[in-house]
């Protein structure tokens, strides 16, 4: 393994200096590089070790650059909270001038939903991050921030809009839209959501979360793959 080398990058008005063997790293974050900054917030690293059991945790072998770029993502994730900040799985984008995060596990279609509406709503719906964005959670609201780990699609672009509401998403034959009580869905916001292994961290993400459930509107989207879909959830969600 090379010699780590120092970068820069500025994520959810965050500074993070990164320190990463591999170029592919540098590379991934290259939306996100801002000058060297001395009282930078948060500082990622992640030794031989930790890339090595990365690296050994898949079925199938994966590059150590790309295990040290996901190392690196956890560092920062890890260190999250103590900002009013925490990682959410999800795709996010913006509809009109407010962010949406459609969240649901793996190969549920979240990444065909938004790509239905960017395509049938080229206008007015933008994609923030296809996977990993950021919520920031403040006394006001909450914000949505893009990072630059957004998915095999690398569907993100370096922005921060304000939350408007957070979608589960499940398959269904057809299409509708509702306003849900969070509390009743919390396992599957749960199941969304980075747990640091810290436990103060781990406190602060919950009380986060709880803070975030009382501020912004959660919905239920059931639908289908269709142009139908994107339509339902743009006309109930740009309201």
């Amino acid at each position: 393994m090379s010699e780590k080398k120092q970068f820069y990058i500025g994520i959810s008005e965050l500074s993070v200096r990164m320190n990463a063997s591999y170029e592919f790293v540098r590379h991934r974050c290259h939306d996100y590089i801002i000058p060297p900054k001395a009282d930078f917030d948060i500082d990622a690293y992640a030794d031989e070790d930790e890339i090595a059991r990365e690296m050994a945790a898949y079925d199938a072998p994966h590059a150590a650059d790309y295990c040290e770029s996901l190392c690196l993502y956890r560092a920062i994730a890890e260190r999250l909270p103590k900002f009013s900040r925490f990682v959410f799985h999800g795709a996010a984008v913006t509809i009109g001038k407010k962010g949406f995060i459609f969240t649901a596990p793996s190969g549920t279609g979240k990444t065909t939903h938004i790509d239905l509406l960017m395509k049938n709503y080229p206008d007015e719906v933008k994609i923030v991050n296809g996977d990993k964005p950021i919520i920031h959670v403040s006394d006001r609201g909450a914000r949505v921030c893009s990072t630059p780990w957004a998915g095999k699609e690398d569907m993100q672009r370096n922005t921060i809009a304000e939350l408007g509401g957070i979608c589960l998403l499940k398959r269904g034959k057809t299409n509708a839209i509702q306003r849900i009580d969070p509390a009743r869905y919390f396992a599957e916001i749960m199941a969304q959501v980075y747990i640091p292994k810290d436990a103060s961290a781990r406190l602060l993400t919950l009380d986060l979360l709880d803070k975030l459930s009382k501020n912004i509107p959660f919905y239920l989207l059931e639908c289908n793959v269709s142009n139908e879909a994107a339509k339902t959830s743009f006309e109930e969600l740009i309201k």
